[in-house]
């Protein structure tokens, strides 16, 4: 956690729950701080705090935690001075070339990265109109995709060359190393590298800030495999948090609250070059609750509209089960042919297409609808029975009451059973347990009750290290707690009221641990000052009475040792205490 003139600037300028709130819109205050489901993991109880007194966040779920420039790298994959950047332009502020901040090596690589996959971007992009490009240009071209939706997405093309991109990228200066950790090479027999991508179209992949992270790659000749090659998980690309064109999309998805999931590149391509801006896809992976949460920043409502055969429904359903987990509100579209969405669009333009979409089913709606489809005979009683038990699956996973209660009368309606039945065998479905991060615990260290909870006072108010002088850091048994309680002391008046927030940049391996004591609530206010001072004279009588049994352990004592035993005895004893 930096400080420079211009980021204190940017600090006294921001509010963390301001930041936050823009992609966290569920953050509601609660007691002094302000609580929401965690945006780095999926979770329906809030564990999720910001504190605007210390402005600094913490998530008691999966221990993720820091200020707000913290908060803005960890949801926007960004380098420190990405961040600073755009805090800088929210907050008024003059970034420009600020140099006080000392680049970590992680930053400097990840900006690297960066740059090497812009690149590689452009450089694919300029292949596609080479002479090489031509058959790829072709196949675009039969897709009916314009110049301007090509410019748009910046479609390229891979030479069919084994290392035409890595002697590109030698030319201009950047090593193997660094092209082997952005996925642009791969290591082949013998040591040597070779591109990873060839004779592809290529489909860059950009995170929702814009910036390109990985690539999507499609052969041409259909004999090949795999169809469609996506870039290995890097530090800055997963699949599992990544949809493709959400960058695209995000404008409207902001403005309208909901979102549109199609199956794959070339339909998301299509539905913006049509006009249905709101589309976005996962990247040849299922749907994960991930996903779900990354949506969830952004809007509340989602249509999934994926290839009607088997599978592609089965993904549909899985996917709309997801979103509810995740407590969203999702519809399940169906275009009623074998056509995919870009070809439809193509087909039948965007009136008829929003028209599919328009019709769009509920979860459990869709899921009867696929039951009674193409039945000549009433279902039987077991049959009934054998559905119902299946579709109660997705009505428990229904997170919003109201629904759930609206769901099993359709239900018993739809199926002419008894509404009680219905119920009855709800509460007998076993809900599958929720899905996420299972909280790891923060306390990675040993630190007595006493001591923590003398730490988190100290923390959640800085200003009681007044009311410590009489207690040496060395009364401490934690190293962990000695080590705070003496940064404490060394903080300036004027940066303890952020004293965490510091402290944690201080000590970055037990920085869960320092956020979590700082955040969490320990009841009324009023009993601080006396807390802490009982909590000292506590403290300093334990310490007395370790050194008394390391010197009574002692086979035999120095004078000087014998002096300090009989001293450290009459300071007990003279606290009416008993060792």
């Amino acid at each position: 956690m930096s400080s420079s003139p211009v980021i204190e600037l940017i600090r006294e300028k921001l509010d963390i729950v301001d930041v936050v709130r823009e992609y966290v819109p569920a953050l509601k205050k609660a007691g002094r701080n302000y609580k929401a489901p965690c945006p780095f993991h999926n979770e329906k109880t809030p564990s999720f705090t910001v504190s605007p007194e210390k402005q600094i966040f913490y998530c008691f779920g999966c221990n993720e935690g820091g200020d707000m420039f913290t908060f803005v790298m960890k949801i926007e994959g960004l380098a420190f001075p990405e961040a600073a950047r755009k805090l800088a332009l929210r907050a008024g502020v003059e970034y420009g070339d600020e140099r006080s901040h000392t680049l970590t090596e992680e930053d400097k690589e990840r900006l690297e990265l960066k740059k090497m996959l812009t690149h590689a971007a452009d450089f694919y992009h300029q292949a596609l109109f080479s002479p090489s490009g031509e058959k790829a240009r072709l196949y675009l071209g039969e897709r009916r995709l314009s110049k301007t939706t090509v410019e748009r997405f910046e479609l390229g093309w891979a030479p069919p060359g084994g290392a035409a991109l890595m002697d590109d990228l030698k030319e201009k200066g950047w090593s193997r190393d660094l092209a082997l950790k952005a996925g642009l090479v791969t290591e082949r027999e013998g040591g040597r590298v070779g591109d990873t991508f060839r004779g592809r179209i290529m489909f860059p992949i950009r995170n929702q800030s814009g910036d390109t992270v990985a690539f999507g790659g499609r052969v041409l000749d259909p004999e090949a495999q795999p169809k469609y090659l996506n870039s290995p998980e890097t530090v800055l690309f997963s699949k599992r948090r990544t949809l493709y064109g959400l960058h695209e999309a995000l404008p409207h998805i902001r403005k309208s609250g909901r979102l549109l999931l199609l199956e794959g590149y070339m339909d998301v391509i299509g539905a913006h070059q049509h006009g249905v801006d709101w589309a976005v896809a996962p990247l040849g992976t299922a749907l994960t609750a991930e996903h779900a949460g990354l949506v969830g920043r952004y809007a509340k409502d989602v249509v999934v509209m994926f290839d009607g055969d088997r599978a592609g429904i089965a993904a549909s359903v899985r996917a709309a089960e997801i979103f509810m987990e995740a407590g969203l509100y999702v519809r399940l579209a169906d275009l009623g042919c074998t056509l995919d969405p870009d070809e439809f669009l193509n087909e039948h333009g965007r009136e008829k297409f929003e028209a599919k979409i328009a019709e769009a089913a509920d979860p459990l709606e869709f899921r009867m609808n696929l039951f009674h489809k193409g039945r000549k005979t009433p279902p039987s009683s077991q049959e009934k029975a054998q559905a119902i038990a299946v579709l109660l699956e997705t009505v428990a996973k229904q997170s919003d009451e109201i629904l759930k209660s609206e769901w099993v009368k359709s239900l018993a309606s739809r199926f002419g059973v008894e509404e009680d039945s219905v119920l009855k065998q709800l509460r007998k479905t076993q809900v599958a347990p929720q899905r996420g991060i299972k909280r790891a615990p923060a306390q990675a260290v040993q630190m007595p009750s006493i001591e923590r909870g003398f730490i988190q006072l100290l923390l959640r108010d800085p200003s009681l290290i007044e009311r410590s002088a009489e207690l040496d850091p060395g009364d401490l048994s934690s190293p962990l707690a000695r080590d705070i309680l003496a940064a404490m002391r060394e903080l300036p008046a004027e940066a303890r009221p952020k004293a965490a927030a510091a402290i944690a940049g201080k000590f970055p391996e037990q920085a869960a641990l320092i956020m979590e004591l700082a955040v969490a609530d320990l009841g009324s206010d009023a009993a601080g000052v006396q807390n802490a001072e009982g909590a000292v004279r506590m403290l300093k009588r334990l310490s007395i009475k370790r050194r008394l049994t390391e010197l009574n352990s002692s086979a035999v004592m120095t004078p000087q040792q014998l002096e300090e035993f009989r001293k450290l005895s009459a300071e007990i004893k003279s606290s009416g205490r008993e060792i």
